[in-house]
């Protein structure tokens, strides 16, 4: 019989949730509605895996924090690697939490002047807003690293200078 994961907190009886972010460049430029699509798409994928974050789209970069049981974080990271969509794929951070900091799992990108489109279910305004980051993730390299990529110009940033460095925790 398999053993079932707390969705809200990824454990399964001594199971640590991973947090992995990673960056990667956009192989071709998403209209509105398909960013949308990828959103509603991945919601889906990622609540049936248990996983939880936040997925930022910027200047033709994508930056991602995925959160939960190691071996559906690992799942996603994996399939993300082989997506058509991505190129560059590089993981920047892997930490190991006692619990998750994302409820759910949402996506932000640009400025949409839709209303609809800012309504839909899992949409951040984490680009337009200064706050947005749940409050147990302050001062994480996960917390850097999304304060880092909202405040860039990305367009000809290389993913080389993007590193933890001296900042990390």
């Amino acid at each position: 019989m398999a053993a079932t994961v707390d969705r809200r907190t990824g454990r399964e009886g001594s199971w640590i949730v991973l947090s992995l972010v990673y960056m990667s460049v956009a192989v071709d430029d998403l209209t509105d509605a398909q960013l949308v699509d990828l959103l509603r798409d991945a919601r889906l994928k990622n609540d049936a895996l248990g996983v939880s974050g936040l997925l930022v789209a910027k200047d033709g970069r994508f930056m991602q924090v995925l959160e939960g049981p190691a071996w559906s974080v690992e799942d996603r990271f994996a399939a993300i690697q082989h997506d058509p969509r991505h190129r560059d794929v590089r993981s920047l951070s892997r930490e190991d939490i006692d619990t998750r900091r994302f409820d759910g799992w949402s996506m932000a990108f640009g400025n949409p002047s839709d209303a609809e489109l800012r309504g839909e279910p899992g949409f951040s305004d984490f680009l337009q807003r200064r706050g947005g980051l749940p409050a147990g993730l302050s001062g994480s390299p996960a917390d850097w690293l999304l304060r880092w990529f909202r405040g860039r110009q990305l367009l000809d940033t290389p993913l080389e200078s993007v590193s933890l460095g001296r900042h990390a925790a």
